[in-house]
């Protein structure tokens, strides 16, 4: 049996003493809005714990380790098994009573959806269950040590019955996090006041506005002009200016985040290794940082940030024009008889130039790219089923669980929910599957790195880019740090001068 005593952290210890919201308003650029009518399984979900309405039995803190949240301490009873223990106290903002039965009631509908999480989903959920009035109980597919961290995942959200009853997802008055929902234009902003209930004291804000602000340079202006307190993802290029203003912090957060080229395994010419270890070598990474980021990221040739904790030692940048020449000609690809397919995505405004660039270096070795530029939701759709040859993706790989397993899992395996790649070896699977069953931390990493490291070497997908996130600030603001994952803005401590 392995046991968690898990003990509430300082971020999670509440005074209160407070009796009143101190008052002000925050307005804050997010980097989209609502897309999917609050579909959990999606970004929305990511939006509502930003906005400080979302919440789940686990959080993950700003040093990235799991806390309590809804949920106060776990226990595994076996190896499929998990009981979770709750929080006392804690109410639904409409009223509705927080129990365990209200708590199985909102991740069954996880389970149930139409589109799962990839975090939680059947594939590795068998059941949940109540078992008294205060503990849940969670029964996993397969032996897994890693289920507390992949219900710190956003998509894990506890909503109140109420959310579902008309078979979409409602947030407003279901949630129990220090700020409700007011009223939500999907396209354009939604609007919050204080939770003057909340199970960790009140919130020092009245309320605040989130504004959908998709164009990234737009977002860099309004947090110059006031228009905003605080903006979320400025881009690098314009990281000077915004610093330069005066009342403007910017705060650089190296983030578990790739960009990537992800080639079409399942798909000719990108089934044979030669070919996408051409491509591999025909792109300079390094050059396209320095480049299109201005030297504010640095260049990738592994998906893992040095100095995480199961980064590997990145080998040497593979960008080699005339090996990638010779590996086209081993393949049989004679120059100039190849043409491919480039998808990127608008609402990484980068993405475009990483394209173009992209296009040149290919042509070098004789490979005309045809580039195509469009929403997300446009070309997702040719993306899960295959329809495509190479595609940009900016991808988190500790978005799903706090570890990278989630993101080998679904982009990796022969089964996995977000496999874009369309990889599939089962020797991979067996490596991957294996680390839910590893309770030591760092026998799970040193997995992680030998599967990169195949990844790496069957140049599966093309690493580009190890991502810093830049949120810009207002120096009125009091108590606000970016979150290395951006799951959290608006906080209860969060106060404006």
């Amino acid at each position: 049996m392995l046991k968690h005593a898990i003990l509430t952290t300082c971020a999670l210890v509440v005074s209160f003493g407070a009796h009143a919201a101190e008052g002000g308003m925050v307005t804050y650029d997010d980097n989209f809005g609502v897309k999917t009518g609050w579909d959990l399984s999606s970004d929305d979900a990511y939006l509502g714990s930003r906005a400080g309405c979302f919440e789940g039995l686990v959080r993950i803190g700003y040093d990235t380790k799991l806390e309590p949240s809804l949920a106060e301490s776990w226990t595994q009873t076996a190896p499929t098994v998990w009981e979770f223990k709750l929080r006392k106290g804690v109410k639904f903002q409409n009223g509705e009573p927080f129990n365990a039965e209200t708590v199985v009631n909102a991740l069954n509908n996880r389970l149930k959806a139409p589109v799962p999480a990839r975090a939680f989903s059947s594939k590795l959920v068998a059941s949940v269950e109540p078992v008294g009035e205060d503990v849940v109980k969670i029964t996993t597919v397969e032996p897994s040590v890693l289920l507390p961290a992949q219900l710190a995942s956003p998509a894990t959200t506890i909503l109140a019955p109420a959310a579902y009853k008309s078979g979409k997802v409602d947030p407003i008055g279901t949630c129990t996090g220090p700020f409700k929902i007011t009223e939500v234009d999907p396209n354009q902003y939604m609007t919050l006041m204080a939770n003057h209930e909340y199970w960790g004291g009140m919130p020092k804000l009245a309320g605040g506005r989130v504004n959908f602000v998709p164009d990234a340079d737009t977002r860099a202006t309004q947090i110059r002009t006031g228009e905003a307190q605080i903006s979320r993802l400025v881009p690098p290029w314009t990281v000077k200016t915004v610093e330069s203003t005066e009342g403007v912090k910017v705060a650089p957060i190296p983030s578990p985040r790739i960009t990537e080229l992800l080639l079409n395994n399942a798909k000719p010419p990108f089934n044979n290794v030669k070919v996408r270890q051409a491509i591999q070598a025909a792109i300079d990474s390094f050059g396209i940082a320095e480049s299109i980021y201005e030297g504010a990221v640095k260049g990738a040739t592994m998906p893992f940030s040095p100095g995480e904790p199961w980064a590997q030692q990145e080998p040497e940048p593979a960008y080699d024009v005339d090996r990638a020449k010779a590996l086209l000609a081993e393949a049989g690809v004679a120059p100039g008889s190849l043409t491919v397919g480039l998808l990127a995505y608008t609402a990484k405004t980068e993405l475009k130039d990483v394209a173009a660039i992209i296009q040149a270096q290919l042509q070098e070795i004789g490979i005309k790219v045809e580039v195509r530029v469009a929403d997300y939701s446009a070309i997702e759709p040719d993306l899960l089923s295959g329809n495509f040859d190479m595609a940009l993706m900016s991808r988190g790989y500790t978005t799903d669980v706090a570890e990278p397993v989630g993101f080998l899992n679904a982009d990796y395996t022969c089964g996995g929910s977000y496999n874009i790649s369309h990889y599939c070896n089962e020797e991979t699977d067996k490596l991957i599957k294996s680390a839910y069953t590893v309770a030591e931390p760092a026998k799970r990493y040193a997995i992680y790195e030998q599967a990169v490291k195949k990844l790496y070497e069957e140049a599966v997908s093309v690493y580009l880019i190890h991502e810093t996130v830049f949120d810009a600030y207002s120096e009125k603001l009091e108590n606000y740090r970016p979150h290395p994952l951006n799951y959290y803005v608006l906080t209860k401590d969060l106060v404006t001068k």
